[in-house]
């Protein structure tokens, strides 16, 4: 945590309406809880630069500042963990981070440091937060017909199509080096090889 609630300094004469978490510039940031998108913001350098506004279901409102990238819609709804930005550097910055505000169901500011643990570890990479907890998606799926929503209506397309473009270059590399191995053996069987490693690419992704 770089910045706290209520500190006054330089950049916050009248208070720090929120809490800082020190990020590199495009890590993924996923909704705290089930919501609705309520604004998509845009300040340029002033402010929280580009932001979004989620309104989780118990009524209070989330507020994310300084993004670089925002995979969001104004309306639409996101489950817990669902990715909605990139953290970022724009806005009123000096250095990429999160910014993240919480406003009760009245609109007033409250200290969202409580949730700074959980903002952290929605803010690792799937990487961390499997060697973390055994698992990259921070949601249990207890049903297939879950699972099945989550990845076909939940906006899983969307995050699979990123993921799977994100992972292309090393699928490149491997299938060129199944490529050569197999074809010492047969070319037919090579061909079959480069195609089951970008399917099973495809599988890890989900």
């Amino acid at each position: 945590m770089t910045g706290r609630y209520g500190e006054v300094d330089k950049l916050h004469p009248n208070g720090h309406k929120g809490i800082d978490l020190g990020l590199s510039e495009g890590t993924p940031l996923r909704s705290l809880y089930d919501g609705v998108v309520e604004r998509v913001v845009d300040y340029g350098d002033e402010n929280i630069g580009k932001g979004i506004i989620v309104r989780f279901a118990d009524g209070r409102e989330g507020i994310y500042g300084h993004l670089s990238d925002i995979k969001v819609k104004v309306g639409q709804l996101v489950s817990e963990g669902d990715v909605i930005g990139l953290s970022g550097n724009t806005g009123f910055s000096t250095g990429a981070h999160l910014h993240f505000g919480l406003k009760d169901g009245n609109g007033s500011f409250v200290d969202p440091t409580p949730l700074a643990e959980k903002l952290g570890e929605y803010s690792q990479s799937g990487w961390q937060r499997f060697l973390e907890n055994g698992n990259v998606a921070n949601n249990d799926y207890p049903t297939i017909k879950g699972w099945l929503y989550e990845k076909v209506i939940g906006g899983g397309i969307e995050h699979w199509i990123e993921n799977y473009l994100i992972s292309l270059p090393i699928l490149v590399g491997v299938s060129i080096g199944v490529f050569a191995l197999l074809n010492m053996v047969s070319k037919r069987l090579a061909n079959l090889g480069v195609i089951l490693t970008f399917i099973l690419g495809g599988l890890v992704c989900l």
